[in-house]
């Protein structure tokens, strides 16, 4: 499957999806004037990964951890509500034996967005092994 890559804008964030490094993230400022645009294909594409997994044509998953890394500066309850539905695909991923881990990033002090993550995994019922810490450094990607 071929990795997904979104260029950051002033209003959306740097999507990396990639599944030959089973390295994903989310890093920047999530505000889309189109929100339903911006995350849909993104949505459209763990699909069609949990379905590659599904039919066991990533059985090296099985045996490699994905490691997703969300990072916002900011994030609109619009947005916020597409990470929800993210969550639940991760979580469903992950109940097909795949190990991963979920960082949830945020800057010192930004105590909203520290909640934003616990948030986000009682909204959507992750199980997965999920941590949550400060960083104070934005990833370039």
């Amino acid at each position: 499957m071929k990795p997904l890559f979104i260029k950051a804008k002033k209003d959306s964030p740097t999507i990396s999806f990639n599944p030959n490094s089973a390295e994903f993230s989310i890093v920047g400022v999530s505000h889309p004037e189109n929100v339903t645009s911006f995350y849909e294909p993104v949505i459209k594409w763990l699909m069609e990964f949990k379905d590659e997994i599904e039919k066991k044509e990533f059985d090296t998953f099985k045996n490699k951890e994905l490691t997703f890394r969300f990072f916002f500066k900011y994030i609109n309850s619009a947005s916020y509500k597409y990470m929800v539905t993210l969550f639940q695909f991760l979580q469903q991923i992950f109940e097909l034996g795949v190990p991963m881990k979920i960082i949830w990033n945020y800057e010192p002090g930004d105590e909203d967005m520290t909640e934003s993550g616990y948030e986000l995994v009682e909204y959507s019922g992750l199980k997965a092994p999920f941590v949550c810490e400060e960083s104070d450094e934005i990833m370039q990607l």
